[in-house]
């Protein structure tokens, strides 16, 4: 959860710094959060993943790359890179493990039929691949302040409602989840799992 805040917090400041400066501060900005990110990861003694150390990559070449050459095409590239990775991994996992993400992401909670883990597998590695193809065409055929829009507001919230969308589909299972974890939760514990999910 704290990661989904921070990312949040990191597409506010860009977009700020963007509105007050230009480009190439809010193209700083997030070289800067995303180092911070992996860097605070190694601090609390945890495992930085490969997509994260690909995500770190991916912003240091592709921003000190726009900062070099005063350029943003390459910090609008950015995203479609985060985007396809994420659907790589998506589709190695289901090769080299044998399950599916979203399965291995909420399974332990979920108990959900394997055509159905699938189903919404395949549709976020599509909606992933699909919205990282639409950021190359905004990012070349629209203006700086139309990406930042797009990248800021349009591609979260397509993601955004998707995730809803699945849920709303699929609430009977999530229903289901729900109760489990309340049965399985003692009187008067509810409150405190509350908060240890939280933290």
């Amino acid at each position: 959860m704290w990661r989904a805040a921070y990312n949040i917090a990191v597409a506010i400041a860009f977009f700020t710094v963007y509105k007050t400066t230009d480009i190439f501060a809010a193209t700083i900005v997030v070289m800067s959060a995303v180092g911070l990110e992996v860097a605070w990861t190694l601090v609390r003694s945890r495992r930085v993943d490969r997509l994260q150390w690909a995500g770190l990559g991916l912003v240091l070449v592709l921003g000190g790359s726009t900062l070099l050459f005063r350029n943003d095409l390459f910090i609008k590239l950015r995203p479609t890179g985060v985007y396809w990775l994420i659907a790589a991994a998506f589709v190695s996992l289901t090769s080299v493990c044998g399950r599916y993400p979203v399965q291995l992401l909420l399974g332990r909670w979920v108990n959900a039929p394997e055509h159905l883990w699938a189903r919404v597998s395949r549709t976020w590695i599509v909606v992933l691949f699909a919205i990282g193809s639409a950021n190359l065409a905004v990012a070349y055929s629209f203006p700086t302040d139309t990406w930042v829009n797009w990248r800021v507001f349009v591609a979260p919230g397509l993601l955004l409602g998707l995730a809803l969308g699945q849920c709303a589909r699929y609430r009977s299972y999530l229903a289901e989840a729900i109760a489990t974890h309340r049965a399985k939760t003692p009187v008067g514990d509810h409150e405190r799992a509350a908060m240890s999910d939280v933290h």
